[in-house]
């Protein structure tokens, strides 16, 4: 990823993920928008054009499977000459609000950046403990692409969580609150973001009993957490990310 470090005197202005001040440099009007229902979102998701060498296949299956939870989402496999302002420039023509990169590191370390192509805001996300469809049992079929599901947010409380929020919110349209919807869940708990998602089954009742149908909650996957690592902002026409914050740890890369 092409990076350039800020100067100490940026830095210092924000000095933590949990500052308050930390999405504040981002015009947020258009991305608004859609929390509005006003813009419909749509969002491209690829990979890094070179994965670490021990895990050259986890990058493509966590975008692949995050088709299945991001609505009026595609994934587009990354030639190794791809630039990222080319690809960004595609993106920004094709119409798309936002773009998905997943990478997993030398170390094992999956890796997952949202950009915002209305604002050009990045979050960048550490994935930890992604379990793909496959692996889940009893799971249902994916999200449907004609029914959006609903999106509940919980206990991103903090003005630094709220703006994270912003970016996650913006990938899904706006729906109104319907008891037969699907369900994607974000829950943030002690700094991390944990992701589920179901759809409900029903079932008629047993010979014999009186009862109604039964509604039951599935399981649609995939089943993963987050944690925010950094903040950047993506230069369009350069394709270079421009730090405001990262995570204080000896293994950020």
């Amino acid at each position: 990823m092409d990076l350039m470090i800020t100067s100490s005197a940026e830095m210092k202005k924000i000095k933590s993920l949990d500052d308050d001040k930390l999405w504040a440099g981002f015009d947020w009007e258009e991305t608004d928008k859609i929390l509005s229902g006003e813009i419909k979102p749509r969002t491209l998701i690829t990979s890094y054009p070179f994965p670490a060498i021990r895990y050259p296949q986890r990058g493509p299956l966590i975008a692949q499977e995050l088709v299945s939870v991001v609505p009026n989402s595609c994934y587009v496999r990354r030639g190794i000459r791809s630039k990222l302002h080319e690809v960004i420039a595609k993106a920004k023509k094709r119409h798309f609000t936002s773009l998905i990169l997943t990478h997993t590191n030398p170390r094992g370390h999956d890796e997952l950046i949202i950009i915002s192509l209305l604002n050009g805001a990045s979050a960048v996300f550490r994935v930890i403990d992604f379990i793909p469809r496959a692996e889940i049992p009893n799971c249902a079929n994916p999200l449907s692409r004609r029914i959006y599901p609903e999106l509940h947010m919980k206990s991103f409380d903090s003005q630094a969580s709220v703006g994270t929020a912003r970016m996650i919110q913006a990938l899904f349209p706006k729906v109104p609150s319907s008891g037969g919807r699907p369900i994607a869940w974000f829950q943030k708990q002690n700094n991390h973001i944990f992701f589920r998602s179901h759809r409900f089954c029903y079932e008629e009742p047993l010979s014999g009993e009186s009862s109604s149908v039964r509604r039951q909650p599935q399981e649609c996957g995939p089943r993963f957490a987050l944690k925010l690592r950094a903040v950047e902002r993506v230069s369009f026409d350069t394709g270079k990310f421009k730090l405001l914050c990262v995570e204080l740890l000896d293994d950020y890369e």
